[in-house]
């Protein structure tokens, strides 16, 4: 299971998904077909995709430093959208995809990744990349030690 931090809570991808009012995972299937070479075929888990009524600027703190490096493709996601976050509502709606501070689902050449961190990439690959950084919190125990 994978957890992100949206700055507005954290979010976990995997089968002990809970349902809240505004916000819910819906997964969905990629078939591949065979017009789609099979190096192009995107690894199992790409349809993971978390919805929200958030506006997507508050995904994160945007990182002017990360973005144009973003830009010129020295930061980005190793796989697009493979872990990713669907924004819709009156605020309009925007796609955003994820990777770990950890590396994980990261293209890091430079080392500016910071672990503690989650990264979330608005138009990806393009010159136009925008990068939110959210800090992550850390999970608190199931089990809360008795007062004193």
């Amino acid at each position: 299971m994978v957890s992100f931090y949206l700055k507005t809570g954290t979010y976990k991808f995997g089968a002990a998904l809970g349902v809240s009012a505004a916000l819910f995972v819906l997964g969905l299937s990629v078939s591949a077909g065979a017009q789609i070479p099979s190096n192009q075929i995107p690894p199992k888990g790409v349809n993971k995709i978390v919805r929200t009524l958030l506006p997507s600027w508050q995904v994160g703190d945007l990182d002017k430093k990360l973005s144009q490096m973003c830009s010129l493709g020295r930061f980005n996601q190793r796989v697009a959208y493979k872990y990713s976050a669907h924004f819709q509502g009156p605020n309009g709606a925007s796609l955003v995809g994820g990777a770990k501070g950890n590396g994980l689902n990261l293209f890091d050449p430079t080392g500016a990744r910071q672990p503690g961190r989650d990264y979330w990439f608005y138009r990806d690959r393009t010159s136009n990349c925008i990068v939110y950084s959210a800090k992550v919190k850390p999970e608190q125990s199931a089990i809360q030690p008795p007062p004193s």
